[in-house]
């Protein structure tokens, strides 16, 4: 250490064992002069060092306080995002049973629960089979409209076929014009409209329902509108392409209803 910060350490020793003598106007005692010196430099000393990290103590304080504002943000996000689910869920559920008081044949509300692993069929697995009234053949629908039917059903599950697969078929009308065919599911999320022929009317945005000439769905159930209209296609029938109401992609929940 040099020399000049030794003396200056020197010096505050003897200043406050003078400071502490003064005060206690006692006899000088060297020993006890010593003492209270170094007394009073390690207070001295200790102020100093509590000084000089209270900044750096208050830094960890706001970063530990930081760090608990974070954690309580993300969980409050997380319960509201939980709470935001859960009210459009109850919406969906909501809109479905509203539909048992609209349909006589309304048997049970399902949820989707898997998809059938097939890159070529548009099947999904329902919650909700026989012991629930759910059988084979049923329709199934939301309040936009068709969803597809049920192709089989076990004690506690069922097998809906969505109609988008290319296997689903069912029998429609033009609402407006009151022409029937034949709807078929293409694979994509669109659908074919199948025996309208050449010389009758169809326009984009037609409404397209089901039949129920078919002796499976239900009458009067909204399928679809119209997105696109070929005339010049070959045969006697126009090509036409029908997108359905109901985005089956985004399907979470199904009424199932009986004919």
């Amino acid at each position: 250490m040099p020399k000049k910060k030794i003396l200056l350490l020197l010096l505050i020793v003897v200043a406050l064992g003078m400071m502490t003598y003064q005060g206690s106007r006692e006899k000088l005692q060297p020993l006890k002069f010593l003492t209270n010196a170094f007394n009073g430099f390690n207070t001295l000393m200790n102020s100093l060092k509590d000084t000089a990290t209270a900044p750096f103590n208050r830094m960890l304080l706001r970063e530990k306080e930081n760090i608990s504002l974070k954690k309580e943000v993300n969980q409050l996000h997380q319960e509201n995002q939980k709470l935001q689910e859960a009210m459009r869920e109850n919406k969906r559920l909501r809109e479905l049973l509203s539909l048992k008081q609209q349909d006589p044949g309304y048997v049970t509300a399902a949820r989707i629960i898997s998809k059938v692993p097939d890159h070529w069929s548009k099947t999904l697995v329902l919650d909700k089979g026989l012991t629930d009234g759910v059988k084979k053949d049923m329709t199934a629908i939301t309040p936009r409209g068709l969803v597809g039917k049920i192709t089989e059903a076990s004690q506690s599950y069922s097998y809906l076929l969505l109609l988008t697969d290319i296997n689903f078929s069912v029998a429609v009308r033009l609402q407006e014009t009151r022409k029937e065919g034949l709807l078929s599911g293409t694979g994509p999320r669109k659908c074919k409209l199948k025996y309208i022929p050449h010389e009758e009317e169809v326009k984009v945005g037609d409404t397209v329902i089901t039949s129920g000439m078919d002796a499976l769905f239900p009458k009067g159930i909204p399928v679809g509108y119209v997105s696109g209209v070929d005339k010049k296609s070959a045969g006697f029938f126009q090509d036409i392409e029908v997108i359905p109401f109901e985005d089956t992609t985004r399907t979470e929940e199904v009424a199932i209803i009986k004919r």
